[in-house]
């Protein structure tokens, strides 16, 4: 089989000749690496790209790319709808002020963030948020304007139909995918989440407002591409971020209330053109909610962060066929090798294996305080899981 017909198999509940082991590499864990002894010149691969405003050549550039090295997918690789869900125009990305310990930028988003410039790794870390665009109902009608889903650029200069569904159909390296974001994560963005999750109770038509206009501006642009390659987007991975270590930063009650008609009329558009694997991308506990998610037209949950509470096996028995899972695999342990590494992916892959829906990986992206080897006897021990 190849990878994109065994992805197909498992998040179809289908059994494929082996399962696909996907990680999320961060960079900064690869350069450390390679710190470490990784061979550099196994990593490099060329990719062929055209220089705009250049001459009508193209150029090869090498990229970093650990994956077959260590015989593992990237999750979020493969083939994607190339549509742009940001502002048109962006905001101006760029350096607001600094001192000896930080540096405070404005993001393409609009928030202003502050990172300190002595921090060991930068990439995975959470930044300090300073400020965001939306703050009040003017500020939100202003954000507007780059949320229009008629701006030119939203599709790529040689979108044609024909040739884009030809691609999809014939890719086989990994599965086809579209991303959007969710209605609590698109309004998390804008506003921050404490004042996003109390304006449900201090402005609640404004809130109403953004939802209605959320649903409307992801139908508008995802329709074209949703219509021409209907089911040949193998899942829509659905960014949400709504939970934290101990539950949902929001109610039954509020998602309910002002997100479920809305997930409802886009999983619609989706599973009307036969795409219904639709991957929900939150951190945090999120079980409170997974019952009115999966009623929301969500078939697919990532990451299952162990040190949140979450259990794949629990999960399993209580949805059955209803939610396939990819990840639950604890980082913390797998980063202690040896034993403890063998402990946890032995306690939760085998079940889940033979249960099917399940997409081995850890439960969010590798740290970069994962050592080369104890990483290299990780994945030795968990490509032999693998084969059924």
């Amino acid at each position: 089989m190849t990878p994109r017909e065994r992805f197909k198999a498992v998040i179809h509940f289908r059994k494929p000749d082996e399962l696909p082991w996907c990680e999320l590499l961060e960079d900064e864990t690869v350069m450390r690496w390679i710190d470490e002894g990784l061979p550099l010149n196994t990593l490099l691969t060329p990719e062929w790209v055209f220089k705009e405003g250049g001459p009508l050549t193209t150029f090869a550039s090498l990229k970093i790319n650990a994956y077959p090295y260590f015989g593992c997918q990237n999750l979020f690789n493969g083939c994607s709808v190339p549509i742009d869900l940001g502002p048109i125009p962006r905001y101006t990305h760029r350096i607001l002020r600094e001192d000896a310990r930080y540096q405070e930028r404005l993001t393409s988003l609009g928030a202003t963030i502050r990172r300190s410039k002595h921090a060991k790794y930068t990439v995975y870390s959470m930044p300090m948020f300073v400020e965001f665009p939306v703050k009040d109902r003017k500020t939100w009608e202003e954000c507007q304007n780059r949320l229009d889903p008629e701006t030119p650029g939203r599709y790529p200069k040689e979108w044609q139909d024909e040739a884009y569904a030809k691609v999809f159909e014939n890719y086989q390296a990994g599965p086809t995918n579209m991303w959007v974001s969710g209605f609590y994560g698109f309004g998390a963005q804008l506003m921050g989440i404490p004042a996003f999750i109390t304006g449900f109770y201090r402005d609640p038509e404004l809130m109403r407002e953004m939802a209605s206009h959320w649903e409307h501006y992801t139908l508008e642009i995802i329709r074209d591409a949703v219509e021409t390659l209907k089911d040949r987007i193998d899942f829509v991975f659905w960014w949400e971020d709504l939970a934290e270590k101990h539950g949902p930063n929001i109610s039954p009650k509020i998602y309910k209330e002002f997100f479920l008609p809305h997930y409802k009329n886009v999983t619609a558009l989706l599973k009307k053109n036969g795409i219904d694997r639709i991957m929900m991308d939150s951190d945090g506990n999120t079980n409170a909610l997974l019952d009115m998610v999966i009623e929301a037209g969500i078939t697919g949950h990532w990451p299952l962060e162990a040190n949140s509470g979450m259990d794949a096996l629990t999960l399993r028995k209580k949805y059955g066929e209803r939610l396939f899972l990819a990840g639950n695999l604890d980082k913390r342990e797998l980063m202690k090798g040896g034993e403890a590494m063998r402990i946890e992916v032995s306690s939760k892959l085998p079940t889940l294996k033979e249960s099917g829906g399940y997409i081995p990986t850890m439960d969010h992206g590798v740290p970069s305080e994962f050592s080369l080897k104890n990483f290299m006897e990780y994945a030795e021990y968990m490509k032999k899981q693998l084969p059924y």
